[in-house]
Parts: C-alpha cells; structure tokens; sequence
C-alpha cells in the first residue's frame, strides 16, 4: 500500500541575514519533510519564505511540533496550516502578464480588478518599484502569472489588456506561459 503522504504550508518572515534560508530548508530536511513548492525572497530587510512541505504523517507531526521552537531559533515569526497540493486546471491555459509603469498607488489593483472582470485567475504576482537609472523618476514592474479559460479568445483579451495598461500609462505584454 503505497504511503500517503501529508501537506503543510508554511510562511516565514524575519529580520534578514546570512544563511538563513540554508537553515530554515536544512532544519525542513532534518525533520524528513520534502518541500513541494517554495519562493524565498527578500522584502525590504526582511527575509520571507511561502512552502508547502510533504511527507508521511509521522514528518509532519514532527515538523509541526519544532516549528515554534525552529521559529524561535531562528528569529522567524512562522505562520502554517495543514493543505494540498493544487488540483490541475486542464481547462485553462497559463500566461504571463508584464507591466512596466510610473508608480501609482492603485495601478496593482487595476490590474488585479481587469483580469477578475475578464474571468481569469491570477495565481501569481510579482512586484517591484525603483527608480529609473535613466530619469529618477518613480518606476514599477509588475510580473503575474494568470490562468485564461480555453474558451476566451487570446487576442480579444491581449487587446483589452493592451487598452486598459494604455490608460494606466503602462507598457504590458500579455503571451502564453511556454513550459
């Protein structure tokens, strides 16, 4: 009989420093929890890390038990609850949707409302503001990974989406997610 195996996602957010990511994923491993999926990066100072980890039972009640301590150790505020992993989506097709644009403070959720009243989903957000090497002036990058219906025309949307990033005074790309 083949072993079920247990999910747990995790989120860690913590003052930044040497080898800390290197600590946390080898304290994962110690515990014999596999991670499944993980994005570490830094924000602002702070060091953050989103994972779902998996295993028998028997790694993840261990790993629930060290997590306040490991948390502790290692100067983390440590977030988890029990999961699974996510269910294909057959009926979608994945794109990426880029965005390079003057800062404004609603210019995310503009986008995030265009892609919902399109009947899409965005399951992935990347954003970054600097200032152009170029002019000084405030500048911001977004990067999103979104799930489009089979059923939606492509060019219909990548046009609406070209239409909405011109009135946001944006520069977009909308193209299939090639994997």
């Amino acid at each position: 009989m083949p072993e079920i195996k247990k999910y747990l996602s995790i989120v860690a957010l913590g003052a930044n420093r040497d080898k800390l990511a290197r600590d946390l994923v080898g304290a994962i491993g110690r515990r014999g929890c596999e991670i499944s999926e993980c994005r570490i990066t830094p924000l602002g100072d702070h060091f953050s890390a989103s994972m779902l980890l998996c295993g028998n039972w028997s790694a993840m009640g261990k790993m629930e038990s060290a997590l306040p301590g490991l948390a502790e150790h290692l100067g983390l505020s440590v977030q988890f609850q029990h999961s699974r992993p996510a269910e294909p989506q057959s009926d979608f097709r994945p794109y990426a949707a880029e965005v390079v644009a003057p800062q404004q403070p609603r210019l995310l959720a503009e986008l995030l409302d265009f892609f919902t009243d399109q009947g899409t989903s965005v399951i992935e957000v990347s954003c970054q503001a600097y200032d152009s090497g170029l002019t000084g002036a405030a500048m911001c990058t977004m990067h999103m990974a979104v799930h489009v219906p089979t059923n939606h025309h492509p060019q219909t949307l990548r046009d609406a989406f070209m239409d909405v990033c011109d009135d946001l005074h944006a520069d977009g790309l909308l193209d299939p997610i090639k994997t």
